[in-house]
């Protein structure tokens, strides 16, 4: 898909449209039914492609501070601290964020031609769309929680818990996470 240590592919590809197509092609390759799809960060607006185009196909969505629509920016002083130190600094555990982690956080990205995809990203948003329910999931740490609640009312039927955690919400909360998923799989597919 281009990111990190992947292939390079033209950069003009590097849009939502194509890296939906992407993950669509890939779901149906392995013949995937009724899926509930679990996403974080980029993940967010990557899934409501795939769910806009496919909607038969999910039985819910669980999302954790993610954006989905367009006019979603970070704030300034947050894009300006776009480093490896972010890693840590949004975790409201940062005592538990070792090197090892960071390194692996960044490892697909290890230098300028690495980061073309994410960078480009941004730019390509999706406009707005109408969602299925699914689960909210969010941290409270240092993000906004007022984003969680606005992307919790865009969605019919969603419904948000917020946890103790920054950013990284399955790193800083995996035992809560994982509960709040199991039970989301037991209220959706059973």
């Amino acid at each position: 898909m281009g990111f990190g240590k992947s292939d390079k592919p033209n950069p003009d590809l590097h849009d939502f449209p194509h890296h939906a197509r992407i993950v669509s092609s890939y779901i149906e390759s392995l013949g995937l039914r009724n899926l509930i799809l679990i996403v974080h960060d980029w993940g967010g607006p990557l899934a409501m492609q795939y769910v806009i185009r496919h909607p038969q196909n999910i039985a819910g969505l669980v999302i954790m501070n993610t954006f989905l629509t367009s006019d979603y920016r970070l704030p300034p002083q947050v894009a300006a601290k776009i480093t490896p130190a972010i890693i840590k600094e949004s975790s409201v555990h940062p005592e538990n964020v070792t090197e090892n982690t960071m390194e692996a956080y960044w490892a697909p990205f290890p230098d300028d031609e690495a980061t073309k995809a994410y960078q480009a990203f941004p730019r390509t948003f999706p406009d707005s769309p109408t969602h299925p329910s699914f689960k909210v999931i969010w941290g409270t740490g240092k993000t906004a929680s007022t984003y969680a609640e606005r992307v919790t009312k865009m969605i019919p039927n969603a419904k948000l818990t917020q946890v103790k955690a920054g950013h990284f919400v399955p790193e800083d909360a995996p035992d809560e996470v994982e509960k709040l998923v199991l039970g989301f799989f037991s209220d959706n597919l059973l």
